[in-house]
């Protein structure tokens, strides 16, 4: 069985960077509204139970998961939006586009403005600054879709196929 050293290092370093904060944000919660330290906790909570199954799949011989599909999936049913990348420095890239889960904090994937890559870029720089959610008509289908609120027509952004393995964990 060949295990994917690297990968389970840097999930073990987020589980627990995500565990620290999480204790953190229980002990500490004067700086929050009560409701929001409590949306807080039960989302840290939702992200470390997440990486004990990844982890334990790895850990198993299981493979990487998947840029796109497998992320989109991740954050089904989420408040997602799109949104321009930005640099080192924190200024606006707009050969990077961002989608962010509002309901995570989170960036679920970046997309760069390469030749290859061109009408992807596009079709989701069309819906810059909309909401958007993922979803999947059912759990058995492999198939998720990036589907913008704010359009009435192309409500379909990106459509693509999850890992084998995904709904495993």
């Amino acid at each position: 069985m060949n295990l994917d050293i690297e990968e389970i290092k840097h999930a073990e370093k987020s589980q627990k960077m995500y565990q620290e904060f999480l204790i953190y944000v229980e002990h500490e919660n004067v700086e929050f509204d009560r409701n929001e330290s409590k949306n807080l906790e039960l989302q840290l909570k939702e992200k470390i139970n997440w990486f004990e199954r990844y982890l334990k799949h790895l850990e198993e011989g299981g493979k990487r998961i998947k840029a796109g599909a497998d992320y989109w999936a991740q954050h089904e049913n989420h408040y997602l939006t799109i949104e321009y990348g930005e640099d080192e420095q924190g200024d606006i890239e707009q050969d990077i586009l961002f989608i962010w889960c509002e309901t995570c904090s989170d960036i679920v994937s970046s997309h760069a403005h390469e030749k290859s890559k061109i009408n992807e870029f596009n079709e989701i720089k069309n819906h810059l600054g909309h909401s958007v959610i993922s979803s999947r008509e059912n759990r058995n289908q492999k198939t998720v879709c990036l589907i913008c609120n704010d359009c009435e027509n192309t409500r379909t952004i990106l459509c693509s196929e999850v890992s084998d393995w995904f709904d495993e964990i």
